[in-house]
């Protein structure tokens, strides 16, 4: 994780203010009129699930670039999922710029603008988890998954994961004897005996000793695409099965908005998959690179919220500042 980057003296004049907080890390980048990148802080992440301290990261990474905002954005992961910690969230950022105008989304939400540089379209993320955010580039968003390892996140690295080692269960158990290769390959590359019931002894003990275990099964996924690229038929099975369900998730959120050639985009570590991505260009059509990345969709709105005229170019100038 980068250092936090606090200048000494801000510069004078109209500034706007993005905030990305994911669950990995938070980002925040402060703007002028001209799209020039004032200031830059990171620190770590401010989900309000899984970060008890969340109210106190978000106020030492803000309060030092706060100053003289015209407006401000914050794209928060979680938010909109639960009432009480909206209502949490709303209070605290109303308290670090009070006399702001304010935007408060959630970080998916943030990136799809940003993917999209505030025009209609789908984000497609797939990650850990895995959800769809649709924007008709107006006032009308739809979401579409993201609802959690134990309700869905279809598609997802997690997805993946887990449905591999339930097919070594399987293997293993004698429920799916023609996945015996498929566990066995694991089973190696893991380090485990390929044989019941040691097998299973050390795949649960495996997962028993993860320290966060929904990272740890999520992060299979990488060897599932590795083994698929190598030809083996169960792994090639598993991520075309995931971006079967991915597809749907752009689908549905086209639907939502009755437009079926809605430009789609994606973000996520799953999309690293070459077979991943090349069943879903065939199913929903080649994807669109984003044209910023999240924390420069916080700064189109706060830009909007500011009275800020953005055209092409200040989009383009913005989009080489957040590079640099």
């Amino acid at each position: 994780m980068p250092e936090p980057f606090v200048p000494p003296h801000l510069p004078h004049g109209p500034a706007i203010l993005a905030v990305d907080g994911g669950g990995t890390k938070t980002l925040a980048v402060r703007v002028g009129p001209d799209a020039t990148v004032q200031a830059v802080q990171i620190t770590k992440g401010c989900n309000p699930f899984d970060q008890p301290d969340w109210q106190n990261i978000l106020t030492n990474l803000v309060t030092p670039l706060a100053s003289g905002l015209q407006a401000a954005a914050f794209g928060i992961a979680g938010y909109g999922e639960n009432r009480e910690t909206g209502r949490l969230l709303r209070a605290h950022v109303h308290q670090l710029c009070p006399a702001t105008p304010l935007s408060l989304t959630n970080d998916v939400d943030m990136a799809c603008i940003g993917a999209f540089a505030g025009e209609a379209g789908v984000l497609l993320l797939s990650g850990t988890g895995s959800m769809a955010w649709a924007s008709d580039g107006a006032d009308q968003t739809a979401r579409v998954g993201g609802w959690g390892p134990v309700f869905g996140d279809e598609g997802s690295a997690y997805w993946i994961g887990r449905k591999a080692l339930q097919r070594v269960c399987q293997a293993m158990d004698g429920r799916a004897p023609e996945a015996k290769d498929f566990a066995q390959k694991i089973c190696a590359t893991m380090h485990w005996p390929d044989e019941n019931p040691a097998a299973l002894d050390a795949l649960l003990g495996w997962y028993n000793q993860q320290e966060r275990p929904r990272p740890a099964v999520a992060h299979c996924a990488r060897l599932i695409d590795e083994m698929a690229e190598a030809g083996c038929p169960e792994a090639r099975a598993l991520i075309t099965q995931a971006a079967q369900h991915l597809a749907t998730l752009v689908q549905t959120a086209r639907a939502r908005f009755s437009e079926h050639t809605l430009p789609w985009s994606y973000a996520g570590s799953v999309f690293k998959s070459r077979l991943l991505r090349d069943t879903l260009t065939d199913l929903c059509g080649t994807p669109q690179p984003p044209r910023l990345p999240p924390v420069g969709g916080g700064i189109v709105q706060a830009a909007r919220l500011a009275g800020w005229p953005i055209d092409a170019a200040w989009i383009a100038r913005l989009a080489h500042a957040l590079d640099a």
